[in-house]
């Protein structure tokens, strides 16, 4: 089962949260924290992800599988759900799937559509990074560096990496299967499902990942959907712009 972390008392509909690529539910605990109080977030780690088991294949199909058997195993029947990039493509999918499991979707930085795969220079980069050489995080940074230009970036990306046993670096997530179905997860699967209860989408105004042009392809799929932009954000809005995107977050759960 899927690694996760309960922020709060599940004492009613929480609110679950799906990192995206190469992330980790680790990247939400600012936002966990920020919900103290209001909540319950309840943020998974998915497969291959984290502290989630390594496993094979990365299908939409399966990720969604694993998050519902979280859920039941909490006794979990009706929730609010988040995903982030990657993660919010499994909360479509989800919300697609089992609609009577959610009672309302958010969705950051992503639209149900295949994308042109603009990762594989970086999964390039990473699975050749000769870890048995490294000294230290800060040649692992200069590795990264001339694939990934924004230092802030890479210190995202190098979560991953941790030490084992002997002090030799590794990746803690299973990079080897995320690489190998990476065309996969830059898809969407195709879904005759309408999703009609509240939605809300949020994008960063210095991302590309959803444009104008997304907006009906995304009300096809969730006709109910608001679609929500922090001009000051990139692909990353609630870590770039932290409070305004825990401001949009509220004003849509309350």
């Amino acid at each position: 089962m899927l690694n996760y972390r309960l922020h709060g008392d599940l004492d009613g509909a929480p609110l679950v949260v799906l990192h995206g690529l190469l992330g980790a539910l680790d990247n939400w605990a600012t936002f966990a924290r920020g919900q103290a109080g209001k909540r319950t977030v309840l943020a998974l780690d998915l497969r291959n992800h984290g502290g989630s088991p390594h496993v094979e294949g990365m299908s939409y199909r399966a990720m969604v599988a694993d998050v519902v058997e979280v859920l039941d195993s909490q006794g979990i029947t009706t929730c609010d759900l988040m995903g982030h990039s990657m993660g919010g493509k499994v909360a479509m999918a989800l919300a697609l799937q089992h609609p009577a499991l959610i009672r309302r979707l958010l969705v950051v930085d992503i639209a149900p559509k295949a994308y042109p795969p603009r990762h594989q220079a970086l999964l390039q980069a990473m699975t050749s990074m000769p870890l048995a050489e490294l000294k230290s995080r800060k040649q692992a940074d200069e590795w990264l560096a001339p694939t990934v230009k924004h230092p802030f970036e890479r210190g995202f990306l190098l979560k991953n990496l941790g030490r084992n046993a002997d002090g030799a670096f590794q990746w803690q997530c299973n990079l080897h299967e995320i690489a190998r179905h990476y065309l996969k997860i830059s898809g969407f699967p195709v879904s005759e499902g309408v999703f009609s209860a509240p939605t809300r989408f949020i994008r960063g105004g210095q991302s590309d990942y959803v444009t104008d042009d997304d907006l009906s392809l995304i009300q096809q799929y969730f006709p109910a959907a608001q679609l929500m932009t922090l001009d000051a954000a990139g692909h990353l809005p609630h870590v770039q712009t932290p409070e305004a995107f825990g401001a949009l977050i509220e004003d849509f759960l309350d």
